[in-house]
């Protein structure tokens, strides 16, 4: 079976990185190198948020599938 607590590492690993680089997008002016490799990295930490949540999603359908055929 999946492990919940790792997608659910993986999604708060992914809220701090998205912080992170939301603070930097904020504090630096705009097209700037620090501020476009924020940018990026934003975007890496929306990935990594979406796959985690799409891991607990297939956990969820596994436990309900099974839930199912005990039942």
């Amino acid at each position: 079976m999946m492990d919940a607590n790792a997608a659910l590492k993986g999604i708060q690993n992914g809220m701090t990185g998205m912080r992170q680089q939301a603070h930097t997008v904020a504090a630096e002016p705009a097209g700037t190198r620090d501020s476009t490799t924020a940018q990026v990295g934003m975007i890496a930490s929306q990935n990594q948020i979406e796959a985690a949540v799409k891991t607990l999603q297939t956990e969820d359908r596994m436990v309900g599938s099974l839930l199912d055929i005990r039942a």
